[in-house]
């Protein structure tokens, strides 16, 4: 059958933040395209609020929503841009809450 290394490729960190990302050094190297996980379709619709992702971006245990929204707080906090470092921590923690894989693979590798 085939397993976890056949599932599709999701961006961990939301791409339509991308910039938010860049600013705070996942740039090059460490670009956001680095930090993907392999994810059935069905866990990937269920953390983005079910089958209609389009309401889930509206629901607010929606992955990208709520990552977003801890970073900012976090950045907020720390009255300055959040290191690289504070982000992959925090980005962690979340991802172990939603009891994601923590192997990151690129978007363009095999």
């Amino acid at each position: 059958g085939a397993g976890m290394s056949d599932a599709p490729k999701h961006h961990v960190l939301p791409q339509e933040h991308r910039e938010w990302f860049e600013q705070r050094g996942f740039k090059g190297d460490m670009d956001i395209d680095q930090f993907c996980i392999r994810l059935e379709q069905a866990h990937h619709e269920a953390i983005h609020g079910g089958g209609n992702w389009k309401l889930g971006r509206t629901w607010p245990g929606e992955w990208n929503q709520s990552l977003m929204h801890e970073l900012l707080k976090a950045d907020a906090r720390a009255g300055r841009m959040l290191t690289r470092d504070a982000v992959l921590k925090l980005v962690a923690k979340h991802m172990k809450d939603y009891k994601l894989p923590m192997n990151f693979v690129s978007w363009r590798g095999p």
